[in-house]
């Protein structure tokens, strides 16, 4: 897509870098972990290896395996012992380790194994040629998208972040919010941030803000105001009573299972029910900044898709730019995808200078 200085329908077609995708959690980068290993006869490893497993476990390292085969050798393996960490000054073992080292006659020596265990397939295939590691999938709140956005979805995002950019700044504020339906193209609700100027004379009239009017809940706010006068009170309640339940035999928990609400549905559940997205089940959110804590959290309990901003917020930031990633909380009912275009305050500011636009 061209990003040339031009104007489309009113809108500028601000120079955008392409979006990148936000990790609930920062990758892990590999760092390796001195350990005690030694070679042992094929024929001895089972034994070996409960007794190791049972009496010197490694806690720090569960996703590394105790065993290596030997390229070039058939008849011995290595058996991973424990952390060098666990060897006194003196260079003695640990008691359970000493014992097997004498017993079996080993000849302990120092390895490096990976110490986290990897994210992506990628880092699975390059760090298991160090050392052989267990390849477990990610849940899903930390699972990285099998596929870049494609062209199409890329000139989608930009398309939309322009246009809330020339929102916001025209309206003279420094953050706005659009919430969009990718299926159908369009603009479900938007809003700019009123949470400061609390008391503004512009042209003749008084604007009064409110503290918490920040641009995602006035967006959110103008989402279920229009739903309230779309669909009329008691549809929804008539649509849940009829839907049909499947009879479920009683049983007691298990130990440590989480009781499950009585009639909770789930967001894809509700929105099957009520013939009609739930909340904002589906829809992409632009923000021109990164949200704080609590638009963050708004936007998970109103079951967006995907959270799209433009700029970074270091102070307060809650999706990865900032000091939290709240969409990389596990706990949480509901996670979504987060996708920046990675500019600072400053160079947003900049960019919407260069197109004549200023707060």
């Amino acid at each position: 897509m061209d990003d040339s200085d031009t104007w489309t329908d009113g809108i500028p077609n601000l120079k955008l870098p392409d979006p990148a995708f936000v990790p609930g959690t920062p990758a892990p980068v590999l760092e390796l972990v001195d350990v005690w290993v030694a070679s042992i006869d094929k024929k001895q490893c089972n034994a070996v290896l409960k007794e190791v497993s049972a009496k010197a476990p490694l806690s720090a390292l569960m996703h590394v395996k105790r065993v290596q085969k030997r390229e070039g050798d058939d008849a011995s393996l290595r058996v991973l012992l424990c952390e060098c960490s666990d060897v006194a000054p003196d260079g003695a073992w640990p008691a359970p380790v000493r014992d097997l080292v004498d017993r079996y006659a080993m000849t302990p020596e120092r390895a490096a194994v990976p110490g986290h265990a990897p994210r992506t397939r990628e880092q699975w295939e390059e760090w298991n040629e160090i050392w052989p590691i267990v390849w477990q999938k990610p849940n899903s709140h930390l699972a990285v998208p099998l596929e870049a956005p494609s062209t199409e979805e890329i000139a989608e995002m930009k398309r939309w972040m322009r246009r809330v950019i020339t929102t916001a700044y025209g309206a003279r504020t420094d953050n706005a919010a659009l919430i969009v339906d990718p299926a159908e193209g369009t603009v479900v609700a938007g809003g700019g941030d009123r949470s400061t100027n609390w008391r503004r004379n512009e042209g003749g009239r008084l604007l009064v803000g409110h503290p918490l009017h920040h641009a995602a809940l006035v967006a959110i706010n103008c989402a279920a105001e229009l739903d309230a006068r779309t669909y009329p009170a008691g549809e929804d309640e008539k649509n849940i009573a009829a839907a049909p339940s499947e009879p479920s035999e009683p049983s007691e928990p298990e130990v440590g299972e989480k009781r499950r609400r009585g009639e909770t549905l789930s967001a894809s559940e509700m929105t099957e029910t009520l013939g009609r997205p739930y909340l904002c089940t589906g829809y992409d959110v632009y923000l021109v900044r990164e949200p704080c804590v609590m638009c963050a959290m708004a936007l998970t309990h109103s079951r967006v898709r995907r959270v799209v901003f433009g700029a970074k917020s270091p102070g307060n930031g809650a999706l990865g730019g900032g000091k939290h990633s709240l969409h990389g909380q596990r706990t949480l009912n509901h996670h979504y995808q987060v996708y920046t275009f990675g500019l600072s305050g400053e160079e947003m500011d900049d960019l919407a200078k260069g197109a004549g636009m200023k707060l």
